[in-house]
């Protein structure tokens, strides 16, 4: 059980409430106790015992909430470039199979440290390992409680292979190079036992682990699965967060494959009764106008994912129809090998920035709302509203503290504007997560962060050897790859998602 932190007292920080002023936020003090925001007001007595921080030249701002993230991948950083998501899912998907504990710790704690140093307190891991072992998954529960991050946790499931998801690849590469591309299956049902076991084995570590579900995505799993996701979802009260239309390659496969279901990864999800406000669509690029309406009218999230959708050559999601429809937006900042960073502030100011050239009409999109999609709509995701996401009585104690005599508030004009459009996260002077200091000044207070990359160091040499191998198996598949992308884009689709493209 996580022990009590003793009471902690804010005293003088701007605070940022999202009701309030968002330009020159009012000065508070804030009150923590038992790890929860007690109080937020003026002239607050300072309990006995508590430890007193002096905030008078700081911005408060609510603990940023990331809402899709893989750690599977943290090692890999910046090894990727100039990849489609077809290209880079070979070289990338075989990193959670098949790694040592030592591995799973070390990329799992980097992983959560980096978020924590961006300000992000809650961190949604569809994490990809395999095989399921009670081993693996105790690695990862304790590498985040090691770090003090709040985690919402989803083991990734899936019974349909990479080669199963792709369409025309099984016809067009030869047979001798399907095991490169994926043909591995795994078995829905003893996934899904291990999952509902994890939860009552594991439980909710005091409030710091929040469990979900994480189908891969509609096209990699069976209706049988994704039905048994359904239920397990509404007999636990889960949340669950899927892959749904990243790339226009899986618009077109929905076409080809999913004839069963109106050509509609979307209305296989609502057929086997993945959609509703407990559920949240990760990327959501590529739906079209009566898809949108479904998503709408059903109360699901969208979690959008800027940085990797960009990089990868995904395009861009379509921001504007969904506010018009009333969605939950959330957001995300992916995997580490294809993003390369994990910075909610860069994503907020990328939400605001592609809203803008989306339309030649003023958009209407603000900091505020790029504010409240990373912080409220990540806690509606998760089924955590009124527990995180905003400084107020009653919510966990999950705060950052930014340096106001930073560069990026000089001068000080907006402090929401200023926050998103100029603070890269060189202004975090303390990170706070159920009322405990996890990063002051640029250090982790929990982790030793030297010999941690000591320990990365050491295990690099095996991990750049495995990615070479993956990479020299990539050379071989490459010319099946480059096909199947030029036959999607040869496809025509009634709406378009790149920019500086024509419609096709």
């Amino acid at each position: 059980m996580k022990p009590v932190p003793k009471p902690l007292f804010l005293r003088g920080a701007r605070v940022l409430d999202l009701d309030a002023d968002l330009d020159d936020p009012p000065a508070r003090d804030i009150l923590c106790e038992g790890g929860a925001i007690t109080a937020v007001g003026t002239g607050l007595a300072v309990p006995d015992g508590a430890e007193v921080i002096e905030a008078s030249g700081m911005l408060a701002i609510p603990g940023l909430v990331n809402s899709h993230y893989h750690s599977h991948d943290v090692l890999a950083k910046g090894m990727f470039e100039d990849l489609s998501l077809e290209h880079w899912g070979v070289l990338a998907g075989p990193l959670g199979a098949k790694r040592s504990l030592a591995e799973v710790r070390a990329r799992t704690l980097a992983g959560a440290l980096e978020c924590l140093h961006n300000g992000i307190t809650t961190v949604q891991d569809m994490n990809s390992t395999a095989p399921f072992s009670d081993e693996v998954l105790d690695t990862i529960v304790g590498a985040y409680a090691d770090a003090g991050i709040r985690v919402i946790l989803g083991m990734t499931v899936r019974d349909q292979s990479q080669l199963d998801t792709i369409p025309w690849i099984a016809d067009l590469a030869p047979a001798e190079l399907h095991g490169i591309i994926g043909t591995g299956r795994d078995a829905a049902g003893p996934q899904m036992a291990f999952v509902e076991a994890a939860l009552d084995r594991i439980g909710d570590r005091g409030g710091m682990v929040r469990w979900a579900l994480a189908p891969s995505a509609p096209q990699r799993c069976s209706p049988a699965l994704l039905e048994a996701v359904a239920d397990l979802s509404r007999r636990r009260s889960l949340p669950v967060y899927t892959h749904v239309y990243e790339s226009r390659t899986q618009r077109i496969f929905a076409h080809e494959r999913l004839k069963a279901h109106g050509g509609s990864a979307i209305r296989l999800l609502e057929d086997t009764g993945l959609l509703g406000p407990h559920v949240s669509l990760a990327h959501g690029i590529w739906l079209d106008d009566d898809e949108l309406d479904t998503v709408g009218s059903t109360g699901t999230n969208v979690v959008l994912n800027m940085l990797s959708n960009l990089k990868l050559k995904s395009g861009v999601a379509p921001i504007l129809e969904y506010r018009a429809r009333g969605v939950n937006i959330a957001l995300g900042c992916d995997n580490c090998s294809c993003s390369d960073v994990q910075s909610m502030l860069q994503v907020m100011k990328l939400f605001c920035l592609l809203a803008a050239v989306s339309t030649l009409e003023r958009s209407t999109v603000t900091a505020a709302e790029a504010l409240r999609a990373g912080t409220l709509g990540g806690a509606r995701s998760a089924g955590l509203s009124g527990s995180i996401g905003a400084i107020k009585a009653g919510h966990r104690a999950d705060l950052v503290l930014m340096d106001r005599t930073d560069p990026a508030y000089v001068p000080y004009n907006s402090a929401v504007r200023q926050l998103v459009y100029a603070d890269s996260g060189r202004s975090i002077r303390r990170v706070i997560v159920d009322g405990e200091v996890v990063v002051q000044d640029g250090r982790s207070t929990r982790v030793d962060e030297a010999a941690l990359r000591g320990e990365i160091e050491g295990l690099m040499p095996s991990v750049r050897a495995d990615i070479g191998k993956l990479q020299a198996g990539y050379v071989k598949v490459l010319p099946w790859i480059d096909e199947v992308n030029r036959r999607a884009w040869s496809m025509p689709l009634p709406f378009h998602r790149h920019v500086g493209l024509p419609r096709r």
